[in-house]
């Protein structure tokens, strides 16, 4: 039986040939689509206002200062901020948002008991888009590490304030 080679660029028999393939050559079947294209993100969004702190992360540390903005809506997997500075799509950011009530939703168990004003959301996220919106930008980051308990915070949170909106 003949070799079988895939190729991801051109499903073409041209492209096989000039490039060794033999006429056992299939193309990749693309992958199928998704059930509903409505709204294909994983986790529920929650629009609300919360100061975010997000800076560069880059070695040696980046002496540009962080960038404070609210964010536009967020989820458990990450958040959408207003940006005076365009960013780089793939660029990994340290983030800090200021979620009031959030220990509330902690599976940890003296969490509900700390301070209101003190809880925030550590994490690195990563650059998935950018829109320009009238002199500045529309960010779209993406959590790539952020404490499972605070994950779990803030799926909690967003399900309760989503029930009290219907």
């Amino acid at each position: 039986m003949p070799e079988v080679r895939y190729c991801y660029r051109h499903p073409g028999e041209h492209f096989a040939k000039e490039n060794g393939m033999s006429q056992s050559y299939k193309p990749v079947t693309p992958p199928p689509p998704r059930k509903s294209m409505e709204n294909p993100r994983q986790y529920q969004r929650l629009p609300r206002p919360y100061k975010v702190e997000a800076k560069l992360l880059q070695f040696p540390l980046s002496p540009r200062p962080a960038i404070n903005a609210p964010c536009y809506d967020i989820s458990a997997g990450g958040l959408c901020v207003e940006s005076p500075k365009a960013l780089n799509i793939g660029d990994l950011m340290q983030i800090r948002v200021h979620v009031p009530k959030l220990n509330k939703f902690s599976p940890r168990f003296f969490n509900p008991y700390e301070n209101d004003a003190e809880q925030y959301v550590q994490c690195i996220g990563k650059v998935a888009w950018i829109r320009p919106l009238g002199g500045h930008y529309l960010v779209g980051l993406h959590f790539t590490d952020i404490d499972s308990d605070h994950r779990k915070a803030l799926k909690g949170l967003i399900q309760k304030a989503m029930q009290l909106r219907s």
